[in-house]
């Protein structure tokens, strides 16, 4: 039992060690980035913006898609609840 612990323990360790270092490198990462970035930025903004406007687009046609499937399947549901209600009115008029 107690190597299971020690196992675990230095498992975190582990984990602690390897986020410390992602973190450090995402730090130096960051702070080698060029300040002045005049030239590169409209390149920047318009690769940006094209993908955003590929994102909305993929996302209307996906909720397009699916407010579709549900429209289907929500109107089958309630043609079975009218048609259920409809056979019991009828076999209680009978």
């Amino acid at each position: 039992m107690s190597t299971r612990n020690l196992e675990n323990k230095l498992a975190y360790v582990g984990a602690l060690i390897v986020l410390t270092a992602v973190l450090a490198a995402a730090s130096s990462a960051f702070a080698a980035e060029p300040t002045n970035t005049a030239s590169t930025n409209a390149a920047d903004h318009a690769a940006a913006a094209e993908a955003i406007n590929g994102a909305k687009k993929a996302m209307r046609e996906s909720a397009d898609a699916a407010a579709e499937a549900l429209k289907l399947e929500n109107g089958f549901a309630l043609e079975n609840q009218l048609a259920d209600i409809n056979s019991t009115l009828i076999a209680a008029n009978k």
